[in-house]
């Protein structure tokens, strides 16, 4: 009972520290930048509603915050854990930045900050296997995060003509389609073991790579920003993103296998 009590107070702690700093970040760029205080205002009413919806799921999925291989909860959210929701937490902070730099020079503000949130998405699973802290809330965090990260950039990037609509919807495939059929087979299953593969996390971190370069684009910085550079870079996600969507095909057809293998084998039981 102490470690459940423990840990609910260590999840909302970071809810709220990950809001305030959000809401500083937002702030203080609008201050700086003279941006537009009424869009400012929009992302903070954003940020309260996200972060609140973020703390009130995690509370009430407390029994997943444990080390796989264990059924007792950890007494506080890990440092790995930590820093997958910070990439959560910073979600709508990016898109803010990325609509700002329309008509304010943001720059060095959105660069390192895009960088440093896509980056992320790599460093938590190193901590979490070095420290041996792999957790079954955490994989569901890691890939929730990916998914809402890249499908509400690509939103904006489309909308601000970045990437084209081929590229657009090529993208909306490979996470749409998976996101239904993870869906699907979480209904048949009761619950979807959000397993990752190299090609999914390659096409994953090949997107980021890419919208970084994108925003680089958006200031002509030099090389990464370079629009003949961007467009060969475009086209060498889009394979990686054809692979993917083929190598998740074949991962969803395998798991629905399992799970009616399974259902059979139970079955048979007297």
């Amino acid at each position: 009972m102490p470690n459940r009590s423990s840990l609910a107070r260590s999840i909302a702690f970071y809810g709220a520290a990950y809001f305030l700093v959000q809401i500083v970040i937002v702030a203080g760029t609008t201050i700086v930048l003279r941006g537009r205080w009424p869009l400012a205002a929009l992302f903070a009413g954003i940020l309260a509603v996200y972060h609140a919806l973020l703390t009130v799921l995690l509370l009430a999925r407390k029994e997943d915050f444990h080390r796989e291989g264990e059924v007792a909860p950890l007494p506080r959210v890990n440092p790995s854990n930590a820093l997958t929701l910070a990439r959560l937490s910073s979600i709508p902070t990016l898109l803010f930045l990325i609509i700002l730099a329309s008509d304010a020079p943001v720059l060095p503000v959105l660069l390192p900050f895009a960088c440093l949130v896509f980056a992320s998405d790599m460093f938590d699973g190193i901590l979490a296997r070095r420290r041996n802290e792999i957790t079954f809330v955490g994989r569901y965090l890691d890939s929730s995060s990916d998914y809402l990260m890249i499908i509400a950039v690509s939103i904006v990037f489309y909308h601000f003509a970045l990437i084209p609509l081929w590229l657009f919807l090529l993208i909306m495939a490979r996470l749409v389609l998976f996101a239904m059929g993870m869906a699907i087979l979480a209904l048949r299953e009761g619950k979807a073991d959000p397993l990752s593969t190299f090609l999914g996390k390659a096409s994953i971190f090949s997107l980021m790579v890419l919208y970084a370069m994108e925003i680089a684009q958006i200031f002509r910085v030099p090389v990464i920003g370079d629009n003949l550079v961007v467009t060969i870079i475009e086209y060498v996600v889009a394979a990686v993103v054809s692979i993917s969507i083929v190598d998740k095909a074949v991962f969803l057809i395998r798991m629905f296998a399992k799970v009616r293998a399974e259902k059979e084998n139970r079955a048979r039981l007297p």
